[in-house]
């Protein structure tokens, strides 16, 4: 064998034996858990008593429509994915967005840590899942984007927060 030819075979043979010592499972290492992530954010930016139902209950909601995801799929353009409901909410006299993503979100690691109750429908939360929720301010309202982690959730957290502002008879339901 040629001496370049046996000294590459020997490079790749040693970075081989190296490449699989490095390769294995972590020790250690779980599946990601949920409600990990809810008791530090409980334990980390929440009170310990249950969120004010008033910032989120059905009677504050005055629309739900299904909330889109916009994805580049190539280079002439996109399309895009239900990634679950956007709710437009009224505003509670000295109530701000901060204040309202940070109780819907601690509202929604209380249910899920069972520690507050959920309300029939309700979109905020799953017991054993989160719901990404965004709060923007806008036209005199709080824009509320809620988003699941799948299509099903997804299709889920429309139909919960349908049915959540189907719940309050005192306002239209607009479509």
């Amino acid at each position: 064998m040629h001496p370049r030819a046996l000294t590459a075979f020997a490079l790749v043979a040693a970075l081989g034996t190296h490449a699989s010592a490095c390769t294995g499972i972590i020790p250690g290492a779980t599946p990601h858990d949920v409600r990990y992530d809810a008791e530090a954010l409980e334990h980390d930016r929440c009170d310990p008593t249950p969120v004010d139902p008033s910032i989120y209950g059905a009677g504050i909601i005055t629309r739900v429509e299904p909330y889109y995801h916009f994805v580049m799929v190539g280079p002439n353009g996109g399309e895009s994915h239900l990634a679950g409901a956007q709710l437009e909410l009224r505003p509670s006299p000295g109530l701000t967005g901060e204040m309202l993503e940070r109780g819907l979100m601690c509202h929604a690691a209380q249910v899920m840590l069972g520690h507050a109750p959920a309300a029939p429908s309700e979109p905020y939360a799953f017991a054993d899942g989160w719901v990404k929720i965004e709060v923007k301010s806008g036209h005199g309202a709080f824009i509320v984007s809620l988003s699941a982690e799948d299509p099903t959730r997804a299709r889920e957290v429309l139909g919960r927060a349908l049915a959540f502002e189907g719940s309050n008879p005192t306002v239209p339901v607009a479509r």
